[in-house]
């Protein structure tokens, strides 16, 4: 059973629902058409950041059409995390299906932003590609890297703005929170039914009109039917057929292509547009057609994937391979043939004889032939010395170890001190 809250107003504010069987199963539906959208549209995203990796050194002068360096890509990239927070706000309804019921809470609040956010940034970001595809095939005009700075800033910071003007503009205290249980999910409170169409449906349908205004408007000028001459716009029947098909193999399938996106945005919410103005109309809408006009309205991620996916050539074939990360290998050592021979410099510097080598040669093998001889000659002018005791002589074959037993050698190894002294010159 649900139960209420009564605020000062006198208003009734619904604290939790229960789900039935049935209405668990159809909110299932929804939570599996938004995990279908989400990989899709994570998988798109994460194929682009992939391209635009692996082009970041790609020049434009040999590739100037790449589509990730082009002003529409950061429109249709914004499109897709809005398409992600989409997702994200209806997979939250496997929260009430686990608990059989919607609860007011914390979880319930940050569904309804993400609902509001979602609703609102697809419709702003579905509108920008319409409006740069219309100054740039329409009009002609080019626009600057400024204009596109400018432009995310704004649409980013307005979408903020319209989701924190509801809940910091209304009074809550008297009228109860601004994000409650709407049905069998969270959005914004069934009190604030003005909010809901000026700060969330009037951004959908707003942006579906234009968006369709401004396509057929492209179609109608690539087609020939409309003119542009300076500032003067006039309408004309189909020009001549060999301008027909020029326009027709150049600018005309990207026009048709383009023209996919917002034709697709508007047909999705026709469904859930219908069921809400019966709804504002006082008409019981059936449980059937609300999980209906909700599970189309939640394909547009894969639309816009699909719709991608059926371009051609948009990002090209080889920009969106896996890099191959390998671990280096060991390389072999190269060999080198030295030649051996005259020395180029010396040749070349004419300072170099060929019979130089072969001299140095001959004097290296008579070098090798005849060991070096050391000639040491000592003349020392000493009086001639007394013969020693027998027990200071050594022979000459005698080893180290034997200077110390009795010598039978005639040289004299250490003469006795006062031989030594007179020899000297310090003895008496």
């Amino acid at each position: 059973m649900p139960n209420h809250t009564f605020f000062p107003d006198g208003s009734e504010w619904l604290q939790q629902t229960a789900y039935t069987s049935r209405e668990v199963h159809g909110v299932t539906v929804l939570v599996v058409f938004s995990c279908f959208s989400l990989v899709a549209v994570v998988g798109l995203l994460l194929t682009i950041c992939l391209s635009a990796f692996n082009t970041r050194s790609w020049t434009n002068d040999k590739h100037p059409h790449l589509f990730v360096r082009t002003h529409v890509a950061a429109y249709f990239i914004s499109l897709l995390i809005s398409d992600i927070i989409q997702a994200i706000g209806s997979i939250m309804n496997a929260q009430w299906i686990r608990d059989m019921a919607v609860v007011v809470g914390d979880v319930c609040t940050i569904q309804g932003v993400l609902k509001q956010i979602a609703d609102v940034s697809i419709a702003v970001w579905t509108f920008a590609i319409a409006l740069h595809t219309f100054f740039l095939l329409f009009l002609e005009l080019k626009s600057s890297r400024f204009v596109l700075v400018t432009t995310l800033v704004a649409g980013w910071a307005g979408i903020a703005a319209i989701v924190f003007i509801g809940p910091a503009g209304l009074n809550a205290s008297r009228h109860g929170p601004f994000y409650g249980i709407s049905g069998y999910w969270c959005w914004i409170s069934p009190h604030y039914a003005n909010s809901r169409v000026t700060l969330d449906y009037m951004f959908m349908f707003m942006a579906a009109a234009f968006s369709f205004i401004l396509y057929m408007l492209i179609f109608l000028r690539l087609r020939g039917n409309i003119v542009v001459e300076g500032r003067r716009i006039h309408f004309q029947r189909v020009g001549t057929p060999w301008r027909g098909k020029q326009f027709e193999n150049q600018a005309m399938t990207i026009a048709k292509q383009m023209l996919l996106y917002p034709v697709a945005y508007t047909i999705l919410i026709l469904p859930i547009a219908a069921s809400r103005l019966s709804y504002f109309a006082g008409n019981d809408v059936p449980f059937e057609v609300t999980i209906f006009s909700g599970a189309v309205f939640l394909l547009d991620g894969v639309v816009n994937v699909v719709l991608f996916t059926m371009t051609r050539r948009i990002l090209p074939p080889e920009s969106f391979k896996f890099p191959k990360w390998a671990i280096s290998r060991p390389q072999p050592i190269p060999e080198y043939n030295i030649e051996t021979g005259p020395d180029s410099y010396y040749q070349s510097s004419g300072t170099y004889s060929e019979s130089y080598d072969e001299k140095e040669k001959e004097y290296k093998s008579e070098m090798d032939a005849t060991p070096p001889q050391l000639r040491i000659t000592t003349a020392v002018n000493a009086p001639p010395m007394l013969a020693p005791p027998p027990q200071v002589y050594r022979g000459s074959g005698e080893s180290l170890y034997d200077m110390y037993e009795t010598a039978n050698s005639p040289i004299p190894l250490t003469p006795p001190d006062d031989v030594a002294a007179r020899h000297i010159g310090y003895g008496g």
